[in-house]
Parts: C-alpha cells; structure tokens; sequence
C-alpha cells in the first residue's frame, strides 16, 4: 500500500511542476512570435530603403524616391524616409519605422540605409496611369 501511495504523489508533483512550466512556455511562445514580426518588419525596411534608392538612382527626383520607398511597405505602415547625396555621383535612401509589438510593449524603431549610384542619362517621364478598357 505504501507503493501506491508514493506513485499517486509522484503523479500530483509531475501535474504541479507542468501546471508552473506552461506560463512559462507561453510567455516564451508569444516573445518569439514579437520578434519574429520585428525581422519581418526589419526585411520590410530594408527593402523600402533599396527600392527608394534605386527610384533615385533613375529618376533623380527626391520625391519619387520617397514615395516608392512608402509604396514597398505595407498600407497601413507609416515610415520616415529621407533622401540625400552620398558624395557624387551617388544618393542615399534612408527609411525609419516603428515596428509595433503584442501587448503594449514600446515600439521599436527600425532602420535601414540604401546607396545607389545616380544612372546616366535623362531622367524616365512619368509613368500614365493603366488604360481601363471599354465597358468596365
């Protein structure tokens, strides 16, 4: 009877450590799932930088470097995006986010810097909006 006894406590002691641990695991779980949105957003950013730069790089109007480097983020993603030289001939893009993270904790501010080289030649005319065909 005592070896029956022993086993039913060894059983309520493994249910109360599992009960301490899942918490735990939890918490491990949803800091992992943050960070893993903060790469996302990290990659996001660095695109947007690299496709600002190379608008610049054709265009060379500071304007539409901006806005492709918006246009490479998400809609609802706001970010700071600043264009400049970079000595001659070439034009730095850089783009700043705040990645928003679960549960209240601050934000992160995220960054990233492309340089280009400026392309020869006249800049490309804007681009006309598509042609919607008749009927629609």
């Amino acid at each position: 009877m005592a070896a029956g006894g022993r086993r039913g406590r060894q059983a309520g002691s493994a249910t109360v450590e599992l009960a301490a641990a899942i918490p735990l695991l939890v918490a491990v779980t949803l800091a992992m799932v943050g960070l893993l949105g903060v790469a996302r957003d990290q990659i996001l950013v660095q695109g947007a930088a690299r496709e600002g730069a190379r608008e610049a790089a054709i265009s060379g109007d500071p304007l539409r470097a901006a806005a492709a480097a918006r246009a490479a983020l998400p809609g609802d993603r706001t970010a700071r995006v600043a264009v400049g030289d970079a000595g001659p001939a070439r034009v730095r893009v850089r783009v700043e986010l705040r990645a928003r993270l679960p549960f209240g904790v601050p934000l992160v501010p995220l960054r990233a810097t492309a340089v280009a080289a400026v392309e020869p030649g006249p800049p490309p005319a804007p681009a006309d909006p598509p042609a919607v065909p008749p009927g629609r």
